[in-house]
């Protein structure tokens, strides 16, 4: 079970944002659930059963990056995450692997 509620980031560029998640974010089984335009710009939620990720649409300057986890089940899911997030156009900040800084079997890759 995940420990928080729902993550709610924001972006000046939703549509190149929305790609991206959608498709990495395949690779773990969570999708695109709905989208909603506002005024103020669009949002759009992801999730497995509900939605957990909300990604809102903002005027002006880019916000400060964040940084997020998502969990998978074992690692191929990582792997197949970190490959659908390079495609979708991710940077790769570190391969699948073990990461010892967290601990023994702290598995991870960052994109």
């Amino acid at each position: 079970m995940s420990i928080f509620d729902h993550i709610s980031l924001k972006t000046t560029r939703l549509e190149e944002t929305q790609r991206f998640y959608e498709a990495a974010l395949a690779a773990l089984g969570i999708n695109k659930r709905f989208y909603v335009e506002r005024e103020e710009g669009g949002v759009v939620g992801f999730g497995r059963e509900h939605v957990e990720l909300f990604i809102g649409g903002v005027q002006g300057s880019e916000p400060t990056p964040v940084h997020v986890a998502f969990r998978a089940k074992n690692r191929e899911e990582v792997g197949e995450f970190h490959a659908a997030a390079l495609t979708a156009g991710g940077t790769d900040n570190g391969a699948p692997g073990i990461r010892l800084k967290y601990h023994d079997n702290y598995y991870a890759a960052s994109s």
